[in-house]
């Protein structure tokens, strides 16, 4: 043993210390009293991997295995031997660091041993991660081993933590051949929106418009919805659907919306334009029809267009084969008929109100009868009061 660090930093310095000569080169028995899986070793990197990371771990080479065998058994300890067996250890020690540092690219025979300071073995001990667990099975316990050779970000794609029992385990083949859409992450473009209106019985009396528009499937901001009040028209039902996908889409970002109503385009792309300069009148003098939605639709653009974000138009052709017209006419015919059970339900309740007050008025023939009685009262009153007839 030494007395002190100083002594044994100059003993790996090739100093006299107090160790005696190096012995051969002789067969090397690890006993590994404390540690991961006690036993005797013979390969000292199985040595560091056992004892790494193991509070009060315990390691000692000896000369024979029987000697590694006893401190493994507890038989043996370290410090109780004679000074020839601290000195025969104290070497053994000397060489393994050296075979260390000999095993290390760029270094020979001739590199001289670094000292080993009480902070540096104290950050290497801090630096190194902790060894893998073993399970009874010898198998090593999920999430403690290295990571696979395909693992990406750090993270091992063969574990998985399962959130009934709250257990990282291997995950099972099926998992592991199981595939799942990912995004590609190629978000270029703009923001592609289709709308559509719908007015069955348009232009005549019962007509009931509904509006839709199409982000994508199942996308929670698809809308299938009735016009409202007013005049109930495909024209108004197409500008509506194109009023709510400007207010929708984010204000800053991109957005090409497509409509199989050339006149919607045209009103909010190029007409728009003449009729501000005139007052919102057409060439005719005419108040512009349905300014109270392109007039809206008109201020959303440009409030885009401040944030940085353009809004195309693209016209396709209505009933198609065009995919996402053909699903924002789905829900603009829904929104329809979502807005005939409504004027149903109220032409009901305003039926219903019209008998409630009609029960509640007094028949005619009892009021006539009041009114005959109530004259007959009063001229009963004037002849009792006219003279001469007491």
């Amino acid at each position: 043993m030494f007395a002190s660090l100083t002594d044994a930093e100059a003993f790996l310095e090739g100093g006299n210390g107090t160790s005696s000569k190096a012995r051969p080169a002789q067969e090397k028995w690890y006993g590994v009293a404390v540690g991961h899986i006690p036993g005797v070793y013979t390969d000292y990197e199985e040595v560091k991997r056992q004892i790494r990371g193991y509070p009060g771990s315990k390691q000692q080479r000896f000369a024979t295995r029987e000697e590694a065998q006893a401190f493994v058994d507890g038989r043996g300890t370290p410090g109780t031997g004679s000074v020839s067996n601290v000195n025969i250890a104290a070497s053994a020690l000397k060489e393994d660091v050296a075979s260390e540092l000999s095993s290390l690219p760029g270094t020979g025979s001739r590199r001289k041993t670094p000292k080993l300071t009480e902070n540096a073995a104290k950050k290497q001990k801090k630096n190194e991660p902790p060894p893998p667990a073993i399970l009874d099975n010898g198998e090593i316990e999920p999430g403690t081993g290295p990571l696979p050779p395909d693992a990406q970000d750090g993270f091992d794609r063969t574990i998985v933590l399962r959130a009934d029992t709250g257990r990282i385990e291997y995950k099972t083949e099926e998992e592991l051949a199981a595939r799942k859409w990912q995004p590609t992450g190629d978000f270029r473009g703009p923001l592609v929106i289709h709308t559509d209106g719908a007015a069955p019985k348009n232009g005549q009396v019962g007509a009931v418009a509904g509006i839709g528009v199409y982000f994508g499937p199942q996308n929670p901001n698809n809308v299938s919805a009735w016009l409202g009040e007013g005049r109930q028209t495909n024209q108004r039902a197409e500008l509506a659907a194109i009023k709510r996908a400007v207010h929708i889409a984010p204000i800053d970002r991109e957005a090409l919306i497509r409509s199989d109503s050339n006149y919607s385009i045209q009103c909010v792309t190029t007409w728009f334009q003449r009729w501000e300069s005139n007052d919102w009148k057409t060439a005719g003098g005419k108040a512009v029809e349905n300014r109270d939605l392109i007039e809206p639709i008109i201020e959303r653009l440009r409030e885009r267009k401040m944030a940085g974000a353009d809004t195309k138009f693209e016209w396709v052709k209505g009933h198609g084969t065009d995919a996402g017209n053909i699903a924002a006419d789905r829900l603009a015919v829904q929104g329809a008929e979502i807005g005939r059970r409504t004027m149903l339900e109220r032409a009901a309740q305003e039926k219903e109100e019209e008998q409630r007050l009609a029960d509640e008025a007094p028949d005619a023939e009892d009021e006539w009868a009041f009114v005959k009685e109530l004259k007959k009262q009063r001229e009963a009153e004037k002849g009792e009061s006219a003279p001469g007839l007491r």
